[in-house]
């Protein structure tokens, strides 16, 4: 990978390029720490006598005490502190440009808040699956002459769906997690540096930006180079969008997106 330094990087697509690569690295290997924790968390959880009586109780048990969202959320807070960084790199990035102004820490503190969504869904979704296999163990029946033994059956197959649950994790919701709290973050970040600027030069307008591979979408490859008033949304099947990876747009209009946003005069 090219250096942000290097002075071959001569365009915006290709200085975002190599910001975002270097960000998604740093984002996913931490997440991949979390992601080790919060299985070390449920299995600890899952060999506990709590547990094991609440098996035995049968599927209608309440299993969120195996992956309490309290405790999910404590372990993501490093993912935070990473999407933070993409913010105020996106931020820094519009200002070197000289289309962008300083944030203030009230308007940044509120676009992280936007972006919370990420690490609350990756929690949520993985407390549900959690929680799904257990009842899922649960419910296998055995011999009732035998609790012990039915008990320790249904622990047993439980641990093989949370094994097979934190590899899914792993294996593919992990590069969308990366992928969304990383350059959702950053494109905030541009966008919310280029609205101060707005306020000082009402020329500025946004621009949409693809990758301009295979990958895009038809639709965000219609909208590559489009421009709008920075006050406007761009529009992908008639649905506003204020930028690429808008958190408050709908989860179709971004997810697997890889678009960014450009202001110019």
């Amino acid at each position: 990978m090219k250096n942000l330094d290097d002075k071959n990087i001569a365009t915006w697509e290709e200085k975002t390029l190599y910001r975002v690569e270097s960000l998604e690295k740093s984002f996913g290997e931490i997440l991949d720490n979390i992601i080790d924790s919060q299985e070390a968390m449920v299995v600890n959880n899952l060999n506990s006598s709590t547990t094991l009586a609440l098996l035995g109780l049968g599927e209608d048990a309440d299993f969120s005490s195996v992956a309490p969202l309290s405790d999910l959320a404590v372990s993501t807070n490093p993912l935070l502190n990473e999407m933070s960084k993409a913010y105020v790199k996106g931020v820094e990035d519009t200002i070197e440009e000289g289309v962008g102004t300083k944030v203030d820490q009230e308007i940044a503190d509120a676009a992280l808040s936007e972006n919370l969504s990420v690490v609350n869904n990756f929690n949520s979704t993985t407390q549900e699956e959690v929680i799904a296999a257990l009842q899922t163990a649960a419910s296998f029946t055995g011999d009732e002459a035998n609790g012990d033994t039915d008990v320790a059956y249904k622990a047993y197959i439980a641990a093989i769906l949370i094994k097979m649950i934190f590899n899914k994790l792993r294996n593919k919701r992990k590069n969308l997690i990366v992928e969304t709290g990383v350059l959702g973050a950053y494109n905030m970040g541009i966008f919310d540096a280029g609205v101060g600027m707005f306020r000082r030069d009402p020329t500025l307008k946004k621009q949409w930006v693809s990758r301009k591979d295979g990958k895009v979408r038809i639709q965000h490859r219609d909208l590559n180079g489009e421009e709008v008033p920075v006050n406007s949304a761009f529009y992908v099947n008639g649905a506003p969008i204020r930028f690429p990876k808008d958190p408050l747009a709908s989860p179709n209009l971004t997810i697997n997106c890889r678009c960014v946003l450009k202001f110019v005069r």
